[in-house]
């Protein structure tokens, strides 16, 4: 060998390497089936049930209604709100990976409200046990619960991700006092509740968060750079009425504009059903806009990433990451994603 003649080869990459963003868009559901145990979860899944409630990712939505499906029908269950959660995603054509956090409902909704909290925690385990992490958390029909809207505000702040929220109310002053209790980058707030035809045949009004779930992984998979851009003003498939109604006059005070401004996203009828909104009630503007709060979030996890390569390596290797990072940034610009 030359080495044996005092002639040694280092082979190595002279130059910057081509940073990936992420676009793909994972979506978590904590939810629960009335009437399905633990154990039945785990049987269907062919594994063995073990202590801590199960949490399972899909290679798509269908994947994940199909499992929902045959566990109802497997086990003569009359909890159709998981499905119908699902359906919201798969209406707005989009093909991603989804992530159910399974609870069990108890009597006592103390124990219920714990189980739920406990299933949004099991987030931040996702990708260990998984293989993947959320992008977006849901919690459809109990996210209007103060302690569960915490717990999804301070899982989606520890994970630098999103998670959405419905509000209870019944007018919209109701709605925009509602959030007074608002303060955070990594909330999106809807109201209210719309109508779709249900995976049972029939019309029935459901939360929006699937909804907006769908169509902001719809948005963020359209082209190269989707997640620098907003979902609002784009139609809500399989949309068709809402709970209560929202008054829209184009460039005129109005429900829709009053809710805006008061962070909530919500649905308008303008050539077809529309979201509105797509703001976080932050308190500082410049992280009001959902899309420039995404943007930044994953600039800094392909940063992270490229950063990973050059600990504890040489100088020289640092010094091609700080290339790479810097070509990225000018891609971004490039695509009008970034000014400066």
């Amino acid at each position: 060998m030359a080495a044996n003649y005092g002639v040694n080869f280092n082979i190595s990459n002279g130059a910057a390497s081509p940073i990936k963003v992420q676009s793909d868009t994972p979506i978590g559901i904590a939810a629960s089936l009335k009437g399905a145990s633990k154990e039945m979860i785990y049987t269907k899944a062919g594994y063995e049930s073990v202590e801590a409630m199960p949490i399972f990712a899909f290679s798509n939505v269908n994947k994940a209604k199909e499992f929902v499906n045959d566990l109802i029908k497997e086990n003569n269950l009359q909890d159709f709100r998981l499905l119908d959660t699902l359906e919201c995603i798969n209406l707005q054509n989009v093909s991603n990976v989804i992530i159910v956090s399974f609870f069990e409902e108890s009597e006592e909704s103390e124990n219920t409200l714990t189980n739920i909290v406990n299933a949004i925690e099991a987030f931040k385990k996702a990708k260990h046990k998984t293989g993947f992490s959320p992008d977006l958390i849901i919690t459809p029909y109990y996210s209007h619960e103060a302690g569960v809207k915490a717990k999804l505000e301070s899982v989606a702040s520890s994970m630098n991700i999103t998670a959405i929220v419905d509000l209870y109310a019944t007018n919209v002053g109701e709605a925009i006092n509602t959030m007074e209790a608002f303060s955070s980058k990594r909330l999106i707030a809807t109201w209210p509740q719309v109508q779709i035809l249900n995976t049972q045949g029939k019309y029935a009004y459901v939360p929006q968060s699937p909804i907006i779930a769908g169509l902001i992984a719809h948005t963020d998979g359209d082209k190269e750079y989707g997640f620098s851009d907003s979902y609002s003003n784009r139609v809500m498939n399989g949309v068709t009425g809402t709970e209560h109604f929202i008054e829209f006059i184009n460039g005129f005070d109005c429900d829709a504009e009053r809710l805006r401004n008061a962070h909530i996203s919500t649905c308008i009828l303008g050539e077809g059903y529309r979201s509105w909104g797509g703001e976080t009630s932050h308190e500082d503007t410049i992280w009001q806009d959902l899309a420039r709060v995404r943007t930044f979030d994953r600039i800094a996890l392909a940063g992270q990433k490229a950063a990973f390569k050059a600990i504890d390596k040489k100088a020289s290797e640092l010094y091609f990451i700080k290339i790479s990072i810097e070509e990225l940034l000018r891609d971004l610009k490039g695509a009008k994603v970034l000014i400066g």
